[in-house]
């Protein structure tokens, strides 16, 4: 299963942010929640996530975990992964003003197609981590709901 907020598909578990914030706080949030930004890695994963995010229906832009920081043009998931499968928008990405280097799925363009976007702007932003097979889901929520509680009570 998922932990609380998550949701499966195939073998990852998705969090859909409904906080916006930049690239780089994305991915330290996604962190915190032992998981990383979502990468997208065939059509099927894709739909799913498009899918979910147009049933939502709230957020205009979700960062995924991709960027070419590194060198301009080269799009790397986070980890320096190659990018097998992609989905931009037409015409992007485009590095508009010489400042996009972050993914984004964007939902004016084309319901959620990918488009290159400025990493510092806030977003909203999607988790991925593997799926836990089921015998431990109910541990791993316990023991997800004790550190959340120990974290919180540390404040």
């Amino acid at each position: 299963g998922c932990p609380l907020g998550f949701h499966q598909n195939r073998r990852s578990c998705y969090w859909f942010s409904t906080i916006k914030s930049s690239f780089a706080e994305a991915a330290g949030y996604c962190r915190y929640l032992e998981s990383h930004l979502a990468i997208i890695s065939n059509k099927d994963e894709d739909s799913f996530i498009r899918g979910y995010a147009t049933r939502l229906g709230e957020a205009f832009n979700y960062w995924l975990g991709a960027s070419d920081l590194n060198i301009e043009g080269r799009w790397l998931w986070e980890g320096q992964r190659r990018m097998n499968y992609t989905n931009w928008s037409p015409g992007q990405p485009d590095n508009a003003g010489g400042i996009e280097h972050c993914l984004e799925l964007r939902r004016d363009l084309g319901n959620y197609l990918w488009n290159d976007y400025q990493c510092q702007k806030p977003s909203h932003f999607i988790c991925e981590k593997e799926r836990i097979p089921y015998t431990n889901s109910l541990h791993a929520n316990l023991q997800q709901r004790d550190s959340l509680h120990a974290n919180l009570q540390q404040r």
